[in-house]
């Protein structure tokens, strides 16, 4: 199971709420990080104000918090991180804000921040400062995340994917359903859910799009190999497992 990451965005912030009337911008962005972290082993938990933030924090399974926020050197929340710290729990904070500038990293390091970056998001940058911070604060060691069933190894952070030492070639979307099922290994993996967490936005419910892009993995993955490592389950979706 992948490890949480708490994604801070106060309701203020207008069209950087995820429920906001914002014709899907923001959701359409917030799908946009989610699947970048999802890349690194991360899963994304959404709070939007104080209260449920501390509620989050109080749950003890979050490796990183990301907020959203401005006045960063004046953000009441920087009481919960420090709470925390007190008790001896070094969680990493990373904020975001827009048209900070130096200053604001300033404010940001000094309140007790451990990475600043300004919107908009550079996507590559973004994943990268995430993996080293988590690196460097000792939550996960880069490199390590190396996903392996039955002779299939997938590497996130390089885009690899091989079956007995034979590398397979994966078109960019065939790589994130990959990442998706072997990430879930062992568990029915929903059409719907396919379709929300790879392709990150609602398709019309007759749409073939994941059956499509299976036939394409099971062609690199499966043909020619006694043991088969996709299977569907009727009338739900698919699941990966070792025979």
């Amino acid at each position: 199971m992948n490890e949480r990451i708490i994604w801070f965005t106060p309701k203020w912030e207008g069209v950087n709420d995820i429920s906001a009337k914002d014709d899907g911008w923001a959701e359409k962005k917030r799908m946009a990080a989610d699947r970048l972290l999802f890349d690194v082993g991360l899963e994304m938990a959404i709070s939007t104000d104080l209260k449920d933030l501390r509620l989050q924090l109080s749950r003890d399974e979050s490796v990183l918090l990301v907020a959203e926020i401005r006045n960063a050197g004046e953000w009441t929340g920087w009481e919960e991180i420090y709470a925390l710290r007190e008790k001896g729990r070094q969680l990493p904070v990373m904020v975001i804000s827009e048209g900070g500038g130096p200053e604001v990293a300033v404010a940001v390091f000094e309140a007790g921040g451990n990475e600043y970056m300004d919107k908009p998001l550079h996507p590559e940058e973004f994943r990268c400062r995430i993996r080293n911070l988590l690196s460097l604060t000792g939550r996960r060691r880069l490199g390590n995340h190396v996903l392996k069933i039955d002779g299939l190894v997938l590497e996130p952070t390089r885009r690899h994917v091989s079956r007995d030492g034979q590398e397979m070639k994966l078109t960019p979307k065939e790589f994130d359903l990959l990442h998706y099922l072997v990430s879930n290994a062992g568990e029915i993996c929903l059409r719907e859910e396919i379709l929300s967490r790879v392709w990150g936005y609602q398709f019309h419910a007759d749409t073939n799009v994941v059956d499509v892009y299976i036939r394409h993995l099971r062609t690199k993955l499966d043909k020619g190999y006694r043991n088969k490592l996709i299977h569907t389950v009727r009338g739900a979706g698919y699941v990966l497992r070792a025979p």
